[in-house]
């Protein structure tokens, strides 16, 4: 019998390493289509690491809570369309992927068993697009695993996050943190999202990551507030964005219409037709904020609250002419570190 037994457990162990072969694949919105995977230790792998989105990324394994020093790491780094990095913390890793691009990754898992980050380090992706590869350990309850990102664990707790598929741009007229209850969620390409206070006719605050929970809403049935799933990079000052002259500021929402799905929101400033179009930057990285007043005849006071403008700033506040205030932009980044 001893034959026998040895024989099935020489079968049970070569069942048991043999290769795994998977597919990760980059999803709109700054994530992996799967935030966790599991292996066992020692394990060989064959990752196909795809990326269909619209801007570019990459694939590192990291050691064990490792991965913010490796994002960190990465931010001094000069633009260079590989990206190796080199890093004692990191396992493996893909060069940088175009658009519509893929590679394959080969390599042996650990063999101590843990729970291995895997992350894109492209600037501002890296607190957001992330993953945990589990090796010899059991995987909780997806809601709960804080070793993925937020929107994993909101679809965890809520299959269906939305009432139509996710596909931005988006847009929800829904009750927001922080704004009127005449907010306005818009969900832009390249993962960024942003709050417009349709109520007090103004931006609110931008974040990068997987747009918004309304369940909080909807469950409570309008008694509630949305839920951001992601991180803010900027958020409004006190002082309204725009005034003229030094009379009282009023301002009347008069709308939006959308532009290749985006809205551009017009409303008026003591009588003055103001529309605003916000759209993303391709890097995912901020959003850029396109102002027209077109029948302005007066200087233009703005706060652009530590957004860049084509303005010289003074005390916090930027002064344009009638000409520059017909159309001008506010630029708004995400800074790293913070």
């Amino acid at each position: 019998m001893r034959p026998l037994v040895f024989a099935f457990l020489t079968a049970a162990l070569s069942l048991s390493a043999a290769p795994l072969k998977l597919t990760l694949i980059t999803v709109p919105g700054l994530q992996f289509d799967k935030p966790r995977f599991t292996v066992e230790p020692g394990q060989e792998i064959e990752l196909t690491f795809k990326n269909p989105d619209d801007m570019a990324h990459n694939l590192v394994f990291t050691q064990p809570g490792q991965r913010m020093a490796v994002v960190q790491a990465t931010i001094a780094l000069p633009p260079d369309p590989e990206r190796i990095i080199k890093h004692t913390a990191i396992l493996t890793q893909t060069p940088t992927l175009k658009p519509n691009a893929s590679a394959v990754l080969k390599f042996t898992a650990p063999k101590a068993k843990g729970i291995y980050p895997y992350v894109c380090t492209l600037p501002g992706h890296g607190l957001l697009m992330y993953g945990a590869m589990y090796v010899g350990e059991t995987m909780p309850d997806l809601a709960k695993d804080e070793h993925v990102p937020p929107m994993a664990r909101a679809k965890g707790a809520n299959s269906n996050l939305h009432a139509w598929p996710h596909r931005r741009p988006l847009m929800y007229r829904i009750f927001m943190p922080d704004a009127s209850p005449a907010a306005i969620a818009v969900a832009l390409p390249y993962g960024v999202s942003y709050c417009w206070d349709a109520g007090a006719c103004r931006l609110r605050y931008a974040w990068i990551g997987g747009f918004v929970d309304p369940m909080p809403v909807w469950r409570a049935n309008g008694n509630g507030l949305a839920t951001i799933i992601g991180n803010k990079f900027w958020t409004a000052p006190e002082t309204p964005p725009l005034q003229v002259g030094r009379a009282q500021q009023k301002v009347e929402f008069k709308g939006y219409r959308k532009i290749k799905g985006h809205p551009e929101f017009h409303y008026t400033l003591n009588g003055l037709d103001v529309y605003e179009h916000i759209t993303a930057l391709s890097d995912g990285t901020g959003i850029i904020r396109n102002f027209r007043i077109p029948k302005i005849d007066s200087p233009l006071s703005v706060t652009p609250g530590h957004g860049e403008i084509d303005v010289e700033i003074s005390k916090g506040v930027a002064v344009l002419s009638s000409i520059q205030a017909k159309a001008f932009t506010i630029t708004h980044r995400h800074q790293h570190g913070k």
